[in-house]
């Protein structure tokens, strides 16, 4: 009547993060901010990686894809500086300028 737990099975096995894409990520974030003359702590700049990562996964078709990854980086770039160009523009919205 009741199933045997020992053999159940343990469900999807979480992700994890792809090292090479987490890198690529970090460096976009620094460079788009530096272009836009945004200064960070290094605590914010590991949030904004995160953000930025999470973005890049939830965008992908498939998120285990390394090479589709890397190909979505060109959309990261411009969703990141079309972004941070508003927080500019309309202070109190966005990141706050150090």
């Amino acid at each position: 009547m009741f199933a045997d737990p020992s053999k159940a099975t343990a469900g999807p096995k979480p992700r994890g993060i792809d090292p090479a894409v987490f890198r690529q990520v970090g460096r976009l974030v620094t460079r788009v901010h530096k272009e836009e003359g945004i200064k960070l702590p290094p605590d914010a700049v590991l949030d904004e990686q995160a953000d930025a990562y999470n973005a890049l996964l939830a965008r992908a078709e498939d998120p285990s894809d390394t090479d589709e990854l890397m190909a979505l980086l060109a959309w990261l770039e411009a969703r990141l500086k079309k972004r941070l160009r508003a927080a500019t523009e309309e202070p109190g919205t966005g990141k706050q300028q150090a």
